[in-house]
């Protein structure tokens, strides 16, 4: 039986303004895909988090945490 509740994480590095990952896409493309596979697989989002940490003067990453609930049978 699939999991009620699923969590993924997705992250963004940037370093001088600069993509640490070019090509990756935007924080915001690579969380729609994370959307579009869960809902592919039976889960809608249930609830989020976006946290932007300066890592260093020059460094930031940012994250998505969310959770996602199988949609009803």
């Amino acid at each position: 039986m699939p999991e009620a509740f699923i969590v993924a994480e997705v992250s963004k590095n940037w370093r001088d303004g600069e993509e640490v990952t070019p090509g990756s896409g935007l924080l915001a493309q690579q969380f729609e895909r994370v959307l579009n596979a869960n809902d592919a697989r039976g889960y809608v989002l249930h609830s989020f988090q976006i946290s932007r940490v300066m890592v260093s003067d020059l460094e930031m990453n940012e994250t998505i945490v969310a959770v996602f609930q199988r949609k009803p049978s």
